[in-house]
């Protein structure tokens, strides 16, 4: 087991680093694109991948699209600890930092949902924060909230500390019980676009006596695609 950890981390280390040997020079007077988040971690259980996708149509438009896709499994492929969550959201902007969201949330254990729903996001160039809150229209009507911030501020040079949380809130409007929840955390540092350090993992699924909690404790390696 410990082996497959090992060759997983250098996959990922070898990915990453191809990533900024074949990057090409930014060409001059074009606007950049908002990055991509790309994370992976890994833990003594199990492993999390997410990738993170925030964009404009144009850079003047006022459509846009959030989408987030997450997978979770674990060594021993326990069914409880595979998941994945896929958002796919158009957005409208209807003034700074506030949008509109209308799309679909799909998760392996309940399948697809239609969402509606608003988001704020605040950008700067130390700090990252963004907040989903909608509802799943479906029969059981489920009130979710998605937070993300990010901060991360200068040491030198191309240095910085890397601080991450977010935290997702799903609730069963009509039996009013909790149905998906989890919050992780992350401190490292950053060099440039990669990020590496320390990551811990709370997840929480289900309501009364069926509610099943998974901690992990692990480490993350992150880069921002362009």
């Amino acid at each position: 087991m410990r082996r497959n950890s090992v060759g997983i981390v250098l996959l990922i280390v070898v990915i990453f680093t191809s990533n900024g040997i074949y990057a090409q020079p930014e060409k001059m007077n074009v606007p950049e694109s908002t990055p991509i988040p790309l994370e992976i971690f890994l833990s003594g259980d199990g492993w999390t991948s997410q990738l993170i996708i925030d964009k404009k149509f144009a850079p003047d438009s006022k459509f846009g699209f959030f989408g987030l896709s997450y997978l979770k499994a674990d060594y021993n492929n326990a069914e409880f600890l595979r998941e994945s969550i896929n958002l796919a959201f158009l957005k409208y902007d209807l003034f700074k930092s506030v949008s509109l969201l209308s799309g679909a949330a799909f998760n392996s254990h309940w399948g697809f949902r239609p969402y509606a729903g608003v988001q704020y996001a605040y950008h700067s160039r130390t700090f990252m924060g963004v907040l989903n809150s909608g509802f799943h229209l479906t029969e059981t009507k489920n009130f979710e909230s998605l937070a993300i911030a990010e901060y991360r501020p200068a040491i030198k040079g191309a240095w910085s500390l890397y601080t991450h949380v977010q935290g997702l809130y799903s609730q069963n409007s009509i039996i009013g019980e909790h149905d998906r929840s989890f919050l992780y955390s992350r401190l490292g540092l950053s060099y440039k676009t990669f990020s590496f350090g320390g990551a811990l993992n709370y997840d929480w699924y289900g309501y009364g006596p069926m509610k099943i909690e998974n901690h992990q404790f692990g480490i993350f390696i992150s880069t921002l695609l362009r």
